[in-house]
């Protein structure tokens, strides 16, 4: 994860990235407090750095995050609760265990999958937004600064010409993560979040990575796991949003 971040923030010039005691510490520059915060490498990241990162990160005025690793020290869950952050669901880290269902999982009736052009963004914009009930403008002001970003692939899944689904994959080495799976509340349940994500990977192993890890939400968790992905963990997520 710290590779991934370190990795995104080159095409930010307002981004920043610490990694330091066991931890590592980030902020976007965004009001979303998942990508403001800070995380912990090891289980033994000590405290003391930890809450040092925090008030860093809460300097800046964003919501912010902090994401704990099974086996952390209790000492940084009461670390958050004292300052007053609020413990969302936890996030489990799926990794991709079997690719053999990742070509199937494409073909869904009536979709068409097409990768982007930068200068095509918008679509992904949209659907994106409409998916996760957030502003355009934000998710626009996320996604524009990795346009062009070396392994940087947008997809587009369409159902008889019409927008209904939207993946990001970004490969890095020898892996490839998942961002932004979206699909159009109204067409859920029909494949097409599943179909997107598994051309994101397809491509992205077709280019060179070996591996893949996303983090998943509720609802997209039996989605992952159906492409052959499997949780290795479950983060603790604190928040605070002011």
């Amino acid at each position: 994860m710290a590779e991934t971040a370190v990795y995104l923030r080159q095409a930010n010039p307002d981004a920043w990235v610490v990694r330091d005691g066991g931890a590592v510490a980030a902020a976007i520059g965004l009001p979303i407090a998942t990508l403001n915060g800070v995380s912990t490498e090891r289980v033994d990241a000590d405290p003391v750095t930890v809450a040092r990162l925090l008030d860093q990160v809460a300097a800046t005025g964003l919501p912010y995050s902090l994401q704990l690793r099974p086996g952390t020290s209790p000492a940084l869950a009461q670390l958050a609760a004292a300052r007053d952050m609020v413990r969302e669901h936890d996030t489990p880290l799926m990794v991709l265990q079997d690719p053999a269902r990742l070509g199937s999982a494409q073909q869904v009736d009536g979709l068409k999958i097409r990768e982007l052009a930068p200068e095509e963004i918008e679509p992904h914009v949209t659907v994106g937004a409409a998916a996760f009930e957030a502003p355009p403008e934000l998710l626009r002001q996320l996604v524009a600064p990795v346009l062009g970003l070396p392994g940087t692939r947008f997809y587009l899944g369409e159902a008889n010409g019409r927008p209904v689904a939207t993946s990001l994959g970004v490969t890095i080495g020898s892996f490839v993560v998942l961002f932004n799976i979206a699909t159009v509340p109204a067409d859920r349940g029909r494949g097409y979040g599943a179909a997107v994500t598994a051309r994101a990977v397809s491509d992205g192993l077709a280019a060179g990575a070996s591996w893949s890890w996303l983090q998943s939400s509720p609802s997209g968790y039996r989605v992952y796991e159906r492409l052959g992905y499997q949780a290795i963990e479950s983060w603790q997520v604190w928040v605070r949003q002011s």
